[in-house]
């Protein structure tokens, strides 16, 4: 019961701020960068692209653990295992 929802939880919440996060990451984490001259995606730096392609995979990390955080106190508060 818990598998499934933590999967609910998780799925709403990706359909919810999924693609405004991406979008959010894709557009702040150069300018946080200093990479305000960057006329296209290809003159990013190195880095910028490492902080593009890692910062999703944590903050997915962290949506994970925060949803299986939830659905165990949804459960223990009634009573299902």
């Amino acid at each position: 019961m818990r598998g499934c929802l933590t999967t609910i939880i998780t799925l709403i919440i990706l359909f919810a701020f999924g693609g405004t996060a991406l979008a959010a990451i894709v557009i702040i984490v150069p300018l946080l960068l200093g990479e305000q001259d960057a006329k296209s995606l290809a003159d990013l730096h190195w880095y910028t692209w490492t902080a593009i392609i890692i910062l999703p995979i944590i903050l997915l990390k962290i949506l994970v653990k925060a949803s299986r955080i939830t659905a165990n106190y949804i459960c223990d508060m009634l009573g299902i295992d």
